[in-house]
């Protein structure tokens, strides 16, 4: 099933379905692994954390649980009434039209700049709203793994698993270009397996290969940016 990336006038309406649309039992676990290797990837850092595109706030969730002071943010009001509802924090923010208040010691973006228009520029802008001892945590896919690549030959899909709501296709080496800037430097980095979480033992045996190729193995990959 395909969905087409609206204009950015109807954008808030589209991510509004788009949260409906989502397979509880495949978003939900990659979720919680993702904010896992996170919260591992900080080494006890805390503070005031923003979700910018926080979705149905699965992030948010597992950082409150562990103290953080969390507040969420997305282009979608249904999403950011369910973030409340959950008593989270949370404003709708289209990201590439409006700014953001304040500054956060730790602001995450997670699996969102692949579907807008200007990655750059988002970037430059959730960096304004990080503290200077603070860091930026991104998370982007590799539409180009191995599965990906095997739905193309055999004639499966001319993307891949390639999302439609997708602008940009990313891979590891397109990533660390469009974080390769003066004024910040990745300072640490994972790269998630496309093993299924629920298979844990597999999972973790298989992630040294993913760190070494991920070009092939990584369905996505973390990274932790911080200023220069």
């Amino acid at each position: 099933m395909s969905y087409n990336m609206p204009m950015l006038d109807d954008r808030r309406t589209y991510f509004d379905t788009y949260w409906q649309r989502q397979p509880v039992d495949v978003a939900d676990p990659r979720a919680v692994q993702r904010a896992g290797i996170i919260y591992r990837l900080l080494e006890g850092k805390r503070g005031k954390m923003l979700d910018a595109g926080c979705g149905r706030g699965l992030a948010l969730d597992y950082f409150a649980e562990r103290d953080y002071d969390v507040t969420g943010a997305d282009i979608s009001p249904d999403a950011v009434r369910l973030v409340e509802q959950k008593g989270h924090r949370g404003f709708v923010l289209d990201l590439e039209r409006e700014t953001i208040d304040g500054k956060y010691n730790i602001v995450l973006c997670l699996e969102v700049l692949q579907q807008l228009f200007d990655p750059e520029k988002v970037l430059r802008k959730l960096f304004e709203v990080v503290a200077d001892d603070g860091l930026l945590v991104v998370s982007l896919p590799n539409e180009f793994h191995i599965v990906s690549r095997l739905r193309i030959l055999l004639g499966i899909s001319h993307l891949g698993h390639f999302e439609h709501s997708h602008l940009h296709l990313f891979s590891p080496a397109r990533n660390r270009e469009l974080l390769s800037d003066p004024e910040y430097v990745i300072a640490s980095q994972k790269h998630i397996p496309i093993i299924p979480p629920r298979l844990k033992i597999l999972s973790a045996l298989f992630m040294p290969l993913v760190q070494w190729l991920p070009s092939l193995f990584a369905l996505s990959s973390i990274y932790l940016v911080r200023k220069k």
